[in-house]
């Protein structure tokens, strides 16, 4: 499964006239023409004036065909007429990711987010690793074997983990979703005494894998799915 993960910026004070334009024309095309919208978010902790959103796609060869139609659409004409007026824009970043198989989203067709965390509140915490060459799959093989099952145990919900495939490669993003900010200090400080995280961090001590780290917080828009 692909999944497309666009990071747009936008120049202060602009980006709710965008927002309003993209909730009400711009994404409602998109629904009808592209793969299914499976997060949209605005960056709280990290670069601000910026949000962040993903489609999923089975076949990727549908996506030429979608953008096609989209762009004939009148309420996706009427999103660009918008946007353009607003001059709200101040970057745009594209990556293809590919999901792994222990990711929860692995298909696109049928996608429904489903809550396992409580509360009302959600907080995203988006991770972008970044891996020296070749080092990147032995990482990821005891990420599986030691560090995935006590993060299920103890963090908030995992919502997303995935490769690039197009964009900066030999990189993993991921996505845990938590109730609070609080909620997120509170788990994973009693991660980091878990004696299972003591054997993740010595099963990939040896392999100097990593090279850089980014984390972002991020909360769900109104009409983000996950929220």
């Amino acid at each position: 499964m692909y999944v497309e993960q666009r990071q747009y910026t936008f120049h202060p004070g602009k980006m709710p006239l965008w927002m309003d334009a993209y909730q009400n024309l711009g994404g409602p095309a998109s629904a009808r023409h592209m793969g299914p919208l499976l997060g949209f978010f605005q960056v709280e902790v990290g670069t601000i004036n910026r949000v962040v959103f993903f489609r999923g796609w089975d076949d990727i060869d549908t996506r030429e065909a979608g953008l096609a139609a989209r762009e004939a659409d009148p309420d996706w004409q009427a999103f660009r007429k918008r946007s353009a007026e607003a001059g709200a824009l101040a970057q745009q970043e594209v990556k293809f990711l590919k999901t792994v198989p222990f990711s929860p989203i692995t298909q696109a067709k049928g996608f429904q987010f489903k809550r396992e965390i409580g509360g009302t509140g959600m907080f995203v915490d988006h991770r972008t690793y970044d891996f020296h060459p070749g080092k990147m799959a032995g990482w990821l093989e005891a990420y599986e074997k030691y560090g995935l099952p006590v993060q299920k145990r103890m963090l908030g919900q995992l919502l997303l983990f995935a490769v690039t495939e197009i964009g900066p490669i030999n990189q993993v993003v991921f996505m845990w979703a938590y109730e609070s900010l609080g909620d997120r200090d509170r788990r994973r400080t009693a991660m980091m005494s878990d004696p299972g995280w003591a054997e993740f961090g010595k099963a990939i001590a040896p392999l100097g894998a990593l090279k850089q780290q980014t984390v972002m917080e991020m909360k769900p828009t109104a009409f983000s799915p996950v929220k």
